[in-house]
Order: structure tokens, then sequence, then C-alpha cells
């Protein structure tokens, strides 16, 4: 069985056909790695995109509750202060209110949705 095996490798004909498929793997070697860097790179611009989109849309959403907050009536003083900086107070505040002051904001929310999808 070895004996077989070694004849093969000592063939005449096995040094060109391993040259030529040595040669063959180093191209699919070279075009995966060209694939590969396109992809990276394709994907590295497409997070890019997403970060800017993800921080547009968390300032809008900041935008959109300091507007409902300001909605709202101010509480005077530094105690008033320390409880709106405490997200669950804000959150528990928007909540306590009538519907009412769901609703002004619902339309706000509305009417920005109307003018940013005119802008698409």
């Amino acid at each position: 069985m070895f004996r077989r095996l070694f004849e093969a490798f000592t063939h005449p004909v096995a040094g060109p056909l391993g040259f030529g498929l040595s040669v063959v793997l180093c191209a699919l070697l070279v075009g995966t790695a060209l694939s590969a860097a396109h992809t990276e790179a394709r994907l590295r611009t497409r997070l890019a995109q997403l970060a800017a989109q993800d921080a547009h849309t968390g300032a809008l959403l900041h935008a959109k509750l300091a507007a409902c907050e300001s909605a709202l009536p101010q509480a005077a003083g530094p105690a008033a202060v320390a409880r709106v900086a405490s997200l669950e107070a804000r959150a528990e505040r928007l909540a306590s209110r009538e519907p009412q002051g769901f609703d002004s904001c619902a339309r706000m929310e509305s009417a920005d949705r109307a003018v940013l999808e005119s802008l698409k």
C-alpha cells in the first residue's frame, strides 16, 4: 500500500501536476482574501451608517422627550430638578399626567413623523 503511494508521488507527472494544483490553490486563496477584505470594508461602512443613524434617532427621541416635558408645568426648587434628573421619576411624572398630555405628545410625534416622511 505504501509502495503504491510512494510510486504515485515519485511519478514523473506528479511534479508538474502538484505544481499546477498549488498554483490553483494559491489563486483561490488570494481570491478569498480579496473577497473577505471587500466584505469587511462594506460591513464597516454599513456599521458606521447604522451608528450615525442610531445617534440621530437618539437625538430625536431626546428632543421629543424634552418637548413633552416642556409642555408640563415647571416645578420650582432644587428638589424638582433632582427629581427630573431620574429617568424613573421622569417616566412616572409623564405617566401620571392626564391622557391629554399624551395626546399632545402623540399629535406632535405624528406631525414630526409626517415632516420626516416628506423629507425622505
